[in-house]
């Protein structure tokens, strides 16, 4: 149901997503779906945590490099479905879609990214702040250059800034 949910949406989009379209093509009842989701936006949120958490990056006994792998991740993700997400999120930022998209994209990649650094340099006051900039980084590299920065670019210029001394 989730895989065809984010078919459907990519074809559709969320305004021509029908929960009954999405139970008929998975192949199971009406009431079923609704006894699991209780409505569209839940079936949502519910469909893109699933294909986010495939990017899911298991700590390592390297956390420098569990930190660059989230953001390898970030990047290729943005170079798949989620630059028509992104794009929601910047035209539409009220809609109901775009509230999914904060729920279940950006804010757990948002956590991930600070616990990740954190084991990096601490619980500095700037934290929240150093996980941003990088993930924004890598979103201003997409923007002017048209692809997400490579790996290289990632270690040898996002890293530092959100490694660097912690603000006074």
């Amino acid at each position: 149901m989730l895989r065809e949910t984010l078919a459907l949406l990519d074809t559709r989009g969320y305004d021509g997503l029908r929960v009954a379209d999405v139970a008929r093509n998975a192949g199971v009842g009406l009431g079923s779906l609704y006894r699991r989701w209780p409505n569209k936006y839940a079936l949502v949120v519910d469909a893109l945590r699933a294909a986010a958490a495939a990017r899911a990056v298991e700590p390592t006994d390297d956390p420098v490099a569990d930190l660059l792998t989230g953001l390898v991740n970030l990047a290729e993700g943005l170079g798949h479905r989620g630059a028509p997400l992104l794009a929601v999120l910047l035209t539409d930022p009220g809609s109901e879609l775009a509230a999914a998209v904060r729920e279940a994209k950006v804010e757990p990649v948002r956590a991930a990214t600070r616990e990740r650094l954190r084991r990096v340099i601490g619980p500095v006051p700037d934290l929240q702040a150093r996980a941003d900039a990088g993930q924004a980084l890598v979103l201003l590299h997409l923007m002017l250059h048209g692809v997400p920065p490579d790996e290289t670019r990632m270690r040898e210029e996002i890293l530092p800034v959100m490694i660097g001394r912690p603000a006074d």
